[in-house]
């Protein structure tokens, strides 16, 4: 069994990501899921005069989403597959066997 989890900032990268590999593991594999996980917010507070206001403050929000999918029955395709389309701008994508 392979643990796929994927992370992202962006949400539309994950579900297009997700339609695209889903669409191609639809044909040959039995997969769980996929999970969409809470997500994880970040909040950070700068200042943005340090000198002289105090009170003047930016505040910066950052929004982590994750997404686990398991996969029962794999062989050497699969594993080219999920190598090959790895490296996508925006995402990051994890697998664990277990």
């Amino acid at each position: 069994m392979i643990k796929v989890i994927i992370k992202s900032f962006f949400i539309l990268k994950i579900t297009s990501y997700l339609k695209f590999f889903l669409k191609n593991l639809k044909k040959n594999y039995f997969f769980i899921g996929p999970f969409f996980l809470p997500r994880k917010i970040e909040k950070i507070t700068v200042l943005t005069s340090p000198f002289i206001d105090k009170k003047s403050r930016d505040q910066i929000q950052i929004k982590e989403f994750k997404v686990i999918l398991f996969i029962k029955n794999f062989d050497l395709n699969l594993l080219n597959f999920i190598l090959k389309n790895k490296n996508i701008e925006g995402i990051l994508i994890n697998f664990h066997f277990l």
